[in-house]
């Protein structure tokens, strides 16, 4: 990965059911989700970009310029869910390395780039999260794009900024 260049942004966001009263009012994350994301990140990131990713001290939840972002709901224990947003200099970078070709940013192979990517964290985080004994099943990946790209939470469900970058 090019110096100084970034992984990308993942944020974990707290979803309120309708059907599921348990569960109505909590707004906060379990921790156990949250860690479940940050050992997916660090196990697939090697894997598919070749070095591991170093997670900056504090998200900052708002990038300058394009991005593009890779969305997942989780249902089960608890619903939520993960958005891997991908800056328009290291997408391409990334995208290459996971297809073994270079994909232009503004492409529509792009955005199914930006699906599979957050398909194969998504499936890790599962994973992870059944080692937790959380049960968790994930939808089909959705893709946003923009530039800048502003991700608009719902009112009350909490926001995990996790930010990464490389060496």
């Amino acid at each position: 990965m090019p110096t100084g260049s970034g992984h990308g942004t993942s944020y974990l966001r707290r979803a309120y059911p309708m059907t599921n009263s348990a569960t109505i009012g909590e707004s906060v994350l379990p921790p156990a989700i949250v860690d479940a994301v940050r050992a997916s990140v660090e196990k697939i990131s090697p894997t598919f970009f070749g070095e591991k990713p170093i997670q900056k001290a504090n998200g900052e939840g708002h990038h300058n310029g394009p991005c593009i972002a890779g969305i997942i709901s989780f249902f089960g224990d608890v619903p939520w869910s993960l958005s891997w947003i991908l800056t328009g200099e290291i997408a391409p970078v990334l995208a290459q390395r996971f297809a073994g070709f270079e994909i232009p940013f503004d492409s529509a192979d792009m955005g199914d780039m930006a699906g599979e990517l957050v398909n194969v964290l998504a499936g890790e985080v599962v994973a992870q999260l059944e080692q937790r004994r959380i049960k968790a099943q994930m939808s089909l990946p959705t893709v946003a794009r923009g530039n800048p790209l502003e991700l608009v939470p719902e009112t009350g469900p909490t926001v995990v900024h996790l930010e990464y970058t490389s060496k």
